[in-house]
C-alpha cells in the first residue's frame, strides 16, 4: 500500500508540474495580425489612407483606388499613382494600427497581444507600373505611451535595403523585426510612397505574423 500510495503522490506532482508548465507557456503565434489585408473588403474601415507632410506651395498630388485592375488573390487591390513629385517631403501611407491590451485604446481599436521579445514579420505583395525615384517602402513600427510622450519603440522598413522600382508583377516583400520591446502602447503596418517617387502601384496580400 505505502508504493501504490508513493507512487500515486509522484503521478499527481508529474501532472501538476506539467500543467504548470504549459501554463506558463508563452501565448501562441499569430498568423496574420492584419485585417483585410487581401482588401477583397472595403478598406476604408480597416486601413487609414493619408498623405504626410504637404508641400504648402506645391504638393504632390496622388491618387488612390480601390481597384479590380490588378490583383494577386482574388480580385481587388489598392492602386496608387502619383504623376509628378515636386518635392522631398510630402508622401502617401496606407496604414492600419493596433493597440496592446494594456494600453487605453481609443473605441473599436484593433487590440494585438504580443508578448515581449516576439518575432514580427510583415509580408505585402506589391505590382509597380513605371515607379521612379526612392520607390515604394513597407514597414512596422510601434510607440510607447503618454508617460514616455509617444517616442518610438521600435521601426524597421525596406527603405535603402530593397528598391521596389521599375516596371514588375506583383512580388513578396518582407521585412522582420526580432524583439519586440516591453511597454509598446501601439504599432502599426504601412506600406508608403516615398518622396520624389512617381509611378503607380498595387498593393495586395498584406500579412503580419506573430511568432
Amino acid at each position: 500500500m505505502k508504493a501504490l500510495a508513493l507512487f500515486l503522490s509522484l503521478l499527481i506532482c508529474s501532472l501538476l508540474f506539467n500543467s504548470c508548465k504549459k501554463d506558463d507557456a508563452q501565448p501562441q503565434s499569430i498568423a496574420n495580425a492584419v485585417v483585410n489585408g487581401d482588401f477583397e473588403a472595403s478598406p476604408y474601415q480597416d486601413w487609414l489612407s493619408n498623405v504626410n507632410r504637404v508641400s504648402k506651395t506645391k504638393p504632390n498630388s496622388y491618387t488612390v483606388e480601390y481597384s479590380t485592375e490588378a490583383a494577386s488573390s482574388p480580385s481587388h487591390s489598392i492602386k496608387v499613382s502619383c504623376n509628378a513629385a515636386y518635392n522631398d517631403s510630402t508622401y502617401h501611407l496606407l496604414q492600419q494600427l493596433f493597440y496592446t491590451p494594456s494600453s487605453s485604446a481609443p473605441n473599436g481599436a484593433k487590440i494585438l497581444n504580443i508578448p515581449t521579445g516576439a518575432k514580427l514579420t510583415m509580408k505585402a505583395k506589391i505590382k509597380t507600373v513605371n515607379v521612379q525615384g526612392n520607390g515604394i517602402v513597407i514597414a512596422v513600427g510601434g510607440n510607447y505611451g503618454l508617460n514616455k510622450n509617444y517616442a518610438s519603440a521600435f521601426y524597421t522598413s525596406t527603405e535603402g535595403k530593397v528598391p521596389i522600382t521599375g516596371t514588375s508583377d506583383f512580388k513578396e516583400y518582407s521585412i522582420t523585426f526580432d524583439s519586440f520591446p516591453a511597454d509598446t502602447y501601439s504599432m502599426y503596418v504601412l506600406i508608403f510612397f516615398s518622396p520624389t517617387t512617381t509611378g503607380t502601384a498595387y498593393y495586395d496580400d498584406v500579412s503580419l505574423s506573430v511568432n
